[in-house]
């Protein structure tokens, strides 16, 4: 795989991160008492990152095959876990590390 190739699938899957991380953000403003534009900064930025996501990412899927891309999915699962935490300040419990050390020996398995 070509470096930009791969720069620009790690930017796609950062960007969906992100998305995820900014929806969760505005739907847990969205749930106090204040009024619902106070979670309208977040959502914007979660469809921006998305649709960011999409387009750079639909870019890729004519440079490499999807077999070499889909795997890229399963890491961002584990991004998403990690941030998360950061983030969001949520709980990694021994359950959730395990499911990702067996999420991470899947990848291995498929990526080869």
């Amino acid at each position: 795989m070509k470096p930009l190739t791969i720069l620009l699938v790690s930017i796609t899957f950062v960007l969906q991160v992100a998305g995820q991380i900014f929806f969760k953000k505005a739907m847990d403003e969205g749930a106090g008492d204040g009024p619902p534009r106070s979670r309208a900064p977040a959502f914007a930025a979660g469809i921006l990152a998305m649709a960011l996501s999409f387009f750079i990412g639909l870019s890729q899927l004519s440079e490499i095959p999807l077999s070499k891309y889909y795997p890229f999915e399963g890491i961002e699962r584990v991004v998403i876990i990690v941030a998360a935490a950061i983030f969001l300040r949520e709980k990694i419990t021994l359950r959730v590390v395990l499911g990702v050390a067996l999420i991470c020996a899947g990848l291995f398995l498929v990526a080869g």
